[in-house]
This record gives C-alpha cells, structure tokens and sequence, in this order.
C-alpha cells in the first residue's frame, strides 16, 4: 500500500440504537483518526473515537443539505491522502440508500483503499423494534426496500414531487413494501400506490425514529396514512410500510418494565451494567454516559509508604480501579501493600477490589460513607493510620469521624469526576419521552441540573422561577442513595420530593429493584 496514502472505512452506524452498532463498526471507531458522520448517527457512537480524532459533521436534512455529495467525497479523499485513517460513518447500512457507492466509486477513481463495515439497516431493525414483522408465514413471502425520493428530489423545490408517476408500478407488487425517507413524499407515494393497484384499505404504518427512546408508531391504511402524519406531526426520520404485515403489533408485554422509558446516568462502566439489567426486564433505555473518571496527580505527588498504614479504604469501584492503575504507573510493586487491610464501602466495590485478587476485610452492613466511616473507626488498632482513595469531591463526613475519633489518616482524593455538558444536554433534550431517570452519584444530580446552566443561562428543569408547567422532568427520579437524594432534594421544590424513589441497597442491584417499585 501507497504510504502516502490513507486508508478509509465506509462504516454503518446502525439504526439509531447504540445497541445495534456492531462490532466491527466500534473497532473502526476506535481506530479512527477522522471522522465525517451523518445526521442520524447516534452522536454517542462517537464517544469511543480516540483523543485527538477529527469529528466532522456532514450530515443533511430536508431543507438543509449542508456539503454536497461531491463535496463530501472530495472531503473523504482529502482525508486519505493527507495518509489518516479515515472512517465515514453513515446511519444504518452504508450501501442501503446511504449513497456509500457513490463514496467506494470514488476512491477507486483516486486509488484510495478502502473497506466496507456493513451496518444494520433501518429497514427492517426499526420495522422490528415496532413489532412488524417485515416477512410472514402466508401474508408476506418477500419485501421490497425504496426510497421515498430520488437524486432529482435533492434539488427539486420544497413541496414538489419529482418523478411524477414514479410510485405506480409498486403498486402491483406484493409482499411488504419498506419505503425510507418517504415523509416529505408521503401523499404523493400513497396515491400512486392506489393507482397502481394497491387497496386504499392496506394496512400502512409509519414508524418514526425507529429504535430510538423517541420511536413512535402510528398505524392507517393506505388511504389514511398521510393524513394521520400530517395532524400527528410525524418527522423525518421515518419508515412508511405497507402490505398486511403492517398490522402486526408484535411486541411482548410480558416482561416487568415493558413500555417504560428509562434514562441511565452515571460513568460508561455502571451506564452499561444498569442498562443491560434494565433491558433485560423490558425497557427502552436512553444511556446518558455523561460521568467521566480523569485521575489526578495526587497519588504519584505523595507517593506514600504504604507500610505505614494499616488499613485502605475505598468509597467507590472507580476509587479502586484508579488506585491499582495508578499504583501501575508508579511502577509500584503490589507486594508493597501485604500489610494493609481493605475497607469497601459496599458490593460493588468489594467485587472491583476482588477483581484484582483481593478480598474486603470489612464491608459495612448499610452501604454509607458514615457506616464506613465508623466501621473502620472501631476496627482501628491505637496508632495504625489509615489512608483513604476516592474521589476529590467525596463527602466530608468520613475525615471528620476519623477526626472525631483521633485518629490518624490521609484522604487522597485520587480522581475527579466530569461532567460532559454535550451530554447532560443530549438527555434533557429526551426528558419529555422519558418516565424515570436514574442517579448513580450525587454529582450525577448535580451535573443533570447544573451543567447546562452554566454554560447557557438555561435554569435547569425543575429550577426556582421556572414555569411548573413547562418542567420536563420525568415521573420518577431513582437515586442510588441518601446522599444522591439529598442532592435531588436540594434542587427540587418540596411539592416534587414524590417523585424522587431511592434504593435500598446502594448498588446497580438497588436501583433496578427500585425502577420496579416505582
């Protein structure tokens, strides 16, 4: 291969559901040293580019173009040859009406390697996330995938149909019929498929933003659809399908938290872990990874002697992980804390410290930095001294009882936890869809309500002086613990505590038990 050259990847994204990304798909995100994404790539999908990537947005919408087709190749080719590993990461599948062979055409022009990461298309993942099934047994022995405009829409005038006629000969044909980008033309396309041939009583139904926490599903005949888009407000993006698989509603009620919406906060690793629980009884998750762990220099400043202390005690599993891959950095021998004893605030914790082959010597029963606290305090010989690894912004309690009790001991606060504004915003924006969100921390709390606001004056949902009516505060705020309550309790009028559900037990456990309660 040219050394001058790059290389680039014509990646799909998927439908919108970072669940359906693939694998493949992640790899060629995290190896990126470019990207040029579209407008329905889950901006989250992008959380996983290296530091350093170049994000570029090239994405169109009706009315708004933004950078041509030849621009964008253009763009892509430039990329490469500046000898960057580019990815080009296109919603749904990069060959499915994604004009990724327009993107492949064009980089064989210029001898540019590149290599095609298939996604899941809208096509059928959204027809299925809405309960269609897009063949069946008797009523649907095939399907047919089109789109709702051509190359000659991109530049025809808003509300003119190009290729008047075009939709007819589907008319005739059976099995489904999958139209995508079909609702600017959506009058137009039922219309001819009437004329040619198809009953105005076909089942049709439109899905809109399929897989995603907004999807929404709306349900005609052929006849009726267009208009029921029109007094229903439906948007792009949206799939129309017709035939009598349309009629299905084949989505299980069953399971305990079906039809719930629930929106997931805190650092990747407990966003993960609560969501696969979440959606393994159910719900529709929204993952809002807007917590970030970033290590501090304080450990490898004071560089301890760790045979001076007797006991560890950590308030937290991220407290954990940092201080082993800090202690790694340090190049410090593990052997160096044989004499320690561990302390752990609860489970969790206990598990990530067992992860790396050590057993808790005291967890306390209720899972509280002040439990914690004491719990240490009366297990504490006269003289030992006690070092604590946890976060920079922990709770001040746990200094003041080892005070109280005079005893000896450093608190380290070894990381600091971020907020991502993008993202705090990214989820307000889906608090009106959502019924629950959940608090993993109490400066989870703080970021949700406080983040935007510093940055744009906007008062934060449920802030002093805002309309009441116009709070898009979900029904159920789950919180993790007292603390995390507390936090929620400060930023809410009295008359709004109702809302607030807290976890018996302070752990990923505890705040699914407490999403079933409420």
């Amino acid at each position: 291969m040219n050394r001058n050259k790059g290389m680039v990847l014509l990646v799909g994204a998927g439908p919108g559901d970072p669940g359906l990304f693939t694998r493949r798909g992640a790899e060629a995100v995290g190896s990126a040293e470019v990207i040029l994404y579209d407008r329905l790539v889950n901006p989250g999908l992008l959380d996983g580019a290296p530091d350093g990537c170049e994000k570029i947005f090239v994405g169109k919408g009706v009315g708004n173009h933004g950078l041509s087709q030849k621009e964008i190749n253009e763009l892509i080719i430039r990329k490469a040859r500046e000898g960057k590993r580019v990815v080009r990461l296109k919603g749904g599948d990069p060959f499915v009406f994604g004009r990724g062979g327009e993107e492949a055409l064009a980089l064989e022009e210029e001898n540019i390697p590149y290599s095609v990461v298939p996604g899941v298309t809208s096509a059928v993942a959204a027809l299925a996330a809405a309960g269609i099934p897009i063949t069946h047994r008797g009523l649907a022995r095939s399907f047919h995938v089109i789109t709702g405009h051509t190359m000659e829409r991109d530049t025809a005038h808003a509300g003119e149909s190009a290729e008047q006629g075009r939709f007819v000969p589907y008319g005739s044909l059976e099995g489904t019929l999958v139209f995508l980008m079909a609702v600017a033309e959506l009058p137009v396309i039922a219309g001819e498929l009437m004329e040619g041939g198809k009953s105005g009583k076909t089942p049709a139904c439109l899905v809109e933003q399929g897989t995603t926490i907004r999807q929404r599903r709306i349900d005609g005949t052929l006849e009726t659809i267009a208009g029921m888009a029109q007094e229903q407000g439906i948007r792009p993006p949206a799939i129309l399908v017709v035939g009598e698989a349309a009629a299905f509603h084949l989505t299980s009620r069953a399971l305990p938290l079906s039809g719930r919406r629930i929106g997931v906060t805190g650092t990747f690793a407990m966003v993960r872990k609560l969501s696969a629980d979440l959606e393994g009884l159910g719900a529709q998750v929204f993952e809002a990874c807007y917590l970030k762990i970033v290590p501090t220099s304080v450990l490898a400043r004071r560089n301890p002697d760790f045979e001076q202390f007797s006991w560890l005690v950590f308030t937290s599993a991220n407290g954990v992980e940092q201080f082993f891959e800090q202690i790694r950095d340090m190049d410090i021998d593990i052997r160096r804390l044989s004499r320690c004893r561990f302390a752990v605030i609860g489970p969790g914790t206990g598990q990530a410290l067992w992860n790396h082959g050590i057993r808790a010597d005291y967890m306390p029963c209720r899972y509280t930095v002040e439990e914690l606290a004491q719990g240490v305090a009366g297990l504490a010989l006269p003289g030992e001294r006690l070092l604590a690894l946890r976060a920079g912004e922990g709770s001040v309690n746990l200094a003041r009882i080892w005070q109280r009790e005079g005893l000896g001991f450093e608190d380290l606060g070894i990381y600091e936890t971020r907020a991502d504004e993008e993202a705090v915003r990214t989820l307000r924006q889906q608090a009106d869809v959502l019924d629950t969100v959940t608090f993993a921390s109490a400066s989870g709390v703080r970021a949700f309500f406080e983040s935007a606001r510093s940055r744009s004056g906007d008062p934060g949902p449920g802030a002093e002086g805002e309309n009441p009516g116009k709070r898009r505060l979900p029904q159920r705020l789950v919180c993790i613990g007292n603390k995390t309550e507390e936090a929620l309790r400060e930023r809410l009028p009295g008359e709004e505590w109702g809302r607030i559900r807290t976890a018996k037990e302070y752990t990923a456990k505890g705040l699914v038990e407490a999403c079933l309660d409420g």
